[in-house]
C-alpha cells in the first residue's frame, strides 16, 4: 500500500511537469500531534516538529492540487490525564511516521501568485484528498486528510500558508491499543486514531508564466 501511494504521488506530479508554469514546490514546517485511545480531545498534546516538502499544481485561480510528504512523530502517555481509569492502565507509545498525501485545494476567493489583477492577496481555503501514514512502531493506514488554512502572497512568485490539518486513519493501533480492554479482540465501538498536522507552508513557483514574461519584456525595453 505504501507503494501504490508513492506511485499516485509519482503520477500525480510527472502529468503536471508539462505545465510548469502553475507548477509550485515548497517547504512545511511546524508540529504534529495525535488523538486516540490515550488523548481523546486535547489539541496540540504532547507535539513533535514535523517537516516535510509538497508540490503543488495551480489548474486555476480557485483550485490546486497538492502532494506532500511530511516526517514527524506521535506519543501518548495514560499518565498526562487526570482519569483513574487511565492512572490504573498506564499506557504509553512513541512512535516515528511518514505522511504521504494528495490534496485538492479549493480557494474561497481567487488568488494567484504573482498577484494577477483580479486576485487576491490573502484567502482562506479548505482542503481535502487520500493519504497514507506509515508509523514506524504501530500499524500504516490510508487516510484521508481534511484541513483549513490561509494563503498569502509573499511578493513574486512566493507564496505562504498556515494550515491545520487532520487525518482519519482506519485503523486503532497508532497508539498500540486496538484493543484497550484486553478482550483479544477488535471492537466496532473503537474509535479509529487521528494525526493532525499544525504549519507553515512556503512555496515558489518554478517558472514564470506569459503574464510574468511579457511584463519583464516591457520592462527591460
Amino acid at each position: 500500500m505504501y507503494k501504490l501511494i508513492l506511485g499516485i504521488l509519482f503520477f500525480a506530479i510527472s502529468t503536471t511537469a508539462f505545465s510548469q508554469t502553475k507548477a509550485e514546490l515548497g517547504f512545511f514546517g511546524g508540529v504534529a500531534y495525535y488523538l486516540g485511545d490515550i488523548n481523546p480531545n486535547k489539541q496540540f498534546y504532547s507535539n513533535s516538529v514535523a517537516l516535510g516538502g509538497i508540490y503543488r499544481y495551480n489548474f486555476n485561480s480557485r483550485y490546486s492540487l497538492r502532494a506532500g510528504m511530511l516526517f514527524s512523530g506521535l506519543s501518548g502517555e495514560d499518565k498526562d490525564f487526570n482519569n483513574s481509569y487511565q492512572k490504573a492502565r498506564g499506557a504509553s507509545f512513541d512512535t516515528d511516521l511518514v505522511d504521504l498525501s494528495l490534496q485538492v485545494e479549493f480557494n474561497f476567493q481567487p488568488f494567484w501568485s504573482p498577484k494577477k489583477s483580479k486576485s487576491q492577496i490573502m484567502v482562506p481555503y479548505v482542503t481535502g484528498g487520500i493519504g497514507y501514514i506509515a508509523p514506524s512502531s504501530t500499524s500504516s493506514s490510508f487516510t484521508i486528510p481534511m484541513g483549513v488554512g490561509l494563503k498569502t502572497n509573499l511578493g513574486g512568485r512566493w507564496t505562504a500558508a498556515l494550515e491545520w490539518s487532520f487525518r482519519k486513519s482506519f485503523t486503532d493501533d497508532l497508539d498500540h491499543l486496538d484493543d484497550p480492554n484486553s478482550l483479544d479482540k477488535s471492537s466496532l465501538i473503537h474509535n479509529n486514531d487521528w494525526a493532525s498536522f499544525f504549519g507553515v507552508m512556503i512555496s515558489y513557483k518554478l517558472f514564470p508564466d506569459n503574464e510574468e514574461c511579457h511584463s519583464y519584456g516591457r520592462f527591460v525595453k
